[in-house]
């Protein structure tokens, strides 16, 4: 999948797969690296800074309690409610 308005690529897991991320299903995979030939730069304007993380299924109040709990800082935004949150890697 490519996310063309904000040069992102998003990947999903093979079917059938087990990727979990703090305990939740992993829907999708997503990054940008800037200059990186592996992501196509979309035909929005490129993003300055490089993003990685995932797309879980599940609450993002739930999520980001379980992130917290295993220690980490990862920036948590939800998606649609109640069902896709999504998990930013390096947040600061």
């Amino acid at each position: 999948m490519r996310i063309e308005a904000n040069s992102v690529n998003a990947f999903r897991p093979v079917h059938g797969g087990n990727l979990t991320a703090f305990g939740f299903h992993v829907y999708a995979v997503f990054g940008y690296e800037q200059g990186d030939p592996m992501f196509k730069q979309g035909s929005g304007e490129p993003m300055t800074t490089s993003t990685y993380g995932v797309v879980v299924s599940g609450a993002a109040e739930s999520v980001e309690a379980f992130a917290r709990q295993a220690g980490s800082d990862a920036g948590i935004r939800e998606i649609v409610p109640l069902l896709l949150t999504a998990v930013f890697c390096n947040w600061h």
